[in-house]
């Protein structure tokens, strides 16, 4: 005999766990159009025995439910020892349930002598719905003895149809890593519909932003070093004068809103952590591609001024003819420091009176953790990090940006495989109580190890070789041809999910009336570092909302 459970999306199920140690979920609370998961969990009865098993779903919503089986990924290094608190399923070194790999509803099951077998069901609730309740009904027949065992789910489907997501979401994108992953050759034709899949996945995953490659992007890139060329805009000179072609650029666009994909993050202008050089150009002089641009060419040099200066405008007068320039955020530089021993400072200073000039009516957007940023007029939209945004909260931003990375990991909510996933579905509300108009987090699909120095394949390396916690350098996986989701991306998306529940809610009753519902219910006023550390929170508020919508 097999024992099967069916416990909500929430919970991690580790190799070691049973059935038995898991609380059953017998009906969720969906709007119409909501995305909803949950998981069964499934265990030879009998210790060392292996079963081969036959699973049949019956339900009115069988067309709009697929089935993943929880995949188990290496990390070396879950959590950085020294920064981190207690509120982690583990902090040694094992496998951690993350990827999602798709199967069919005929697909045989294995399951294992001792470990349990853990599938993850979605439903996508159709708009047009009629309300009601709507049984999942699955059977597993144990193919030695023909003996069955049955899981009940019943779907509660209220009146009231979500809204579509509103946040500017935006995760780094990184075609190159597409392209060494998969052995093609960049900007080629399988690259293109490699970038497509990535492009369709992120979409589905919540992504409204994406980082768009005007030239290879300056991030993440070790001094001296240069990743595989992805450049959008070709570029030829001429004595002293640059010409563009966009229709790379323009490819670009069609791909992204063909998915919905609304917002372009302009790669950035100049080199990270320190804004002294410039991003990796390849310009065509006199018939012959030149690395004209790089770390070879100071950011404020004459040359280069001379570059934006011809670039900028005819960039900007393009976005215009594509009627995507309310559309469209730049960068100067990524994290630039405001300690007076470095020269960030200054140089971010220059950088950005150089670029206004030729950017007026843009938003530059950049992360960053110090406000002094903000109070001198630098930047108008900071992406302050979650654990240094108090100075930030306390200043009248127009439009609120924040963002997480591998330094997040003490008390504030994050990613990462060896966190419960409350901790990161528990952003969506946070974003909602904070206001925020953006979110960002650098890792979409990162297969390198720090510096882009060492390819990786994210099936064996979660960590980049001891760079980064795992679950912080990327979200998908390169899977057939395209990207598969992980139970993060799900359980993020979920989040966000609940944020525009709760905007809907604001609407009908007010903003204070909601924050006061989230207070009642927390126990404490949520922030970005306090916060219920469970999963009732989550799903009482889910539900509570739910009821008062309907």
């Amino acid at each position: 005999m097999i024992k099967a459970k069916a416990i909500i999306s929430l919970e991690k199920v580790m190799l070691t766990n049973d059935p038995d140690e898991f609380e059953s979920v017998k009906i969720l609370n969906s709007a119409r159009g909501e995305r909803i998961s949950f998981q069964v969990i499934i265990k030879e009865d009998k210790i060392g025995s292996r079963s081969d098993v036959k699973m049949s779903v019956r339900s009115k919503l069988l067309e709009n439910i697929t089935v993943a089986t929880v995949g188990y990924i290496p990390s070396e290094m879950p959590v950085y020892i020294e920064r981190c608190d207690d509120d982690y399923i583990s902090k040694d070194p094992g496998l951690f349930p993350d990827v999602l790999y798709p199967v069919k509803r005929t697909d045989k099951i294995i399951l294992g002598r001792y470990a349990p077998k853990t599938l993850w069901f979605t439903v996508n609730i159709p708009q047009d719905i009629e309300p009601g309740q709507y049984p999942v009904c699955i059977t597993f027949t144990d193919l030695k003895d023909n003996s069955k065992t049955k899981v009940r789910v019943v779907i509660n489907v209220i009146n009231t149809v979500i809204d579509k997501n509103d946040l500017i979401f935006t995760q780094w994108f990184h075609c190159d890593s597409i392209a060494d992953y998969f052995g093609v050759k960049m900007m080629s034709q399988q690259h293109w519909k490699l970038i497509e899949q990535f492009i369709k996945t992120a979409a589905r995953t919540g992504i409204t932003m994406l980082l768009t490659p005007l030239f290879t992007p300056p991030l993440d890139t070790a001094v001296g070093t240069q990743r595989p060329t992805m450049q959008l805009v070709r570029v030829v000179k001429t004595g002293d004068k640059y010409d563009f072609d966009f229709s790379l650029l323009d490819k670009w666009v069609d791909i992204c809103h063909k998915y919905g994909i609304e917002y372009f993050e302009m790669s950035h202008l100049f080199t990270q952590w320190g804004v002294a050089y410039c991003p990796k150009i390849i310009v065509n002089v006199n018939g012959k591609d030149e690395h004209l641009f790089g770390w070879h060419v100071a950011a404020m040099s004459d040359m280069y001024k001379d570059f934006l200066s011809q670039f900028l405008p005819a960039l900007t007068s393009h976005l215009e003819a594509l009627k995507i320039a309310d559309k469209c955020y730049f960068h100067i530089s990524d994290e630039p420091s405001a300690d007076p021993k470095k020269p960030d400072y200054e140089n971010y200073l220059a950088a950005k009176k150089f670029v206004s000039a030729y950017l007026k009516g843009y938003k530059i957007i950049d992360a960053l953790s110090n406000v002094e940023f903000y109070d001198n007029g630098l930047i108008e939209y900071p992406i302050c990090s979650t654990n240094h945004i108090q100075p930030f909260m306390e200043r009248d931003i127009k439009e609120r940006w924040c963002y997480y990375c591998c330094s997040q990991g003490d008390k504030v909510s994050n990613r990462f495989f060896a966190m419960p996933s409350y901790r990161n579905r528990i952003m969506g509300v946070q974003l909602y109580a904070a206001d925020m108009t953006g979110f960002l987090q650098w890792g979409y699909n990162f297969y390198y190890s720090a510096g882009a120095e060492n390819k990786i394949d994210p099936y064996l390396t979660s960590d980049g070789i001891h760079s980064w916690p795992s679950g912080d350098p990327y979200s998908v996986y390169p899977y057939k041809g395209g990207a598969i989701e992980s139970i993060r991306t799900v359980v993020f998306y979920q989040g966000l999910q609940d944020r525009m529940l709760l905007k809907m809610l604001e609407r009908k009753i007010g903003r204070d009336r909601v924050l006061s519902l989230i207070e009642e219910l927390a126990g404490e006023q949520i922030t970005f570092e306090n916060y219920p550390r469970n999963n009732k929170f989550l799903t009482e508020l889910h539900d509570k909302v739910l009821e008062m919508l309907g």
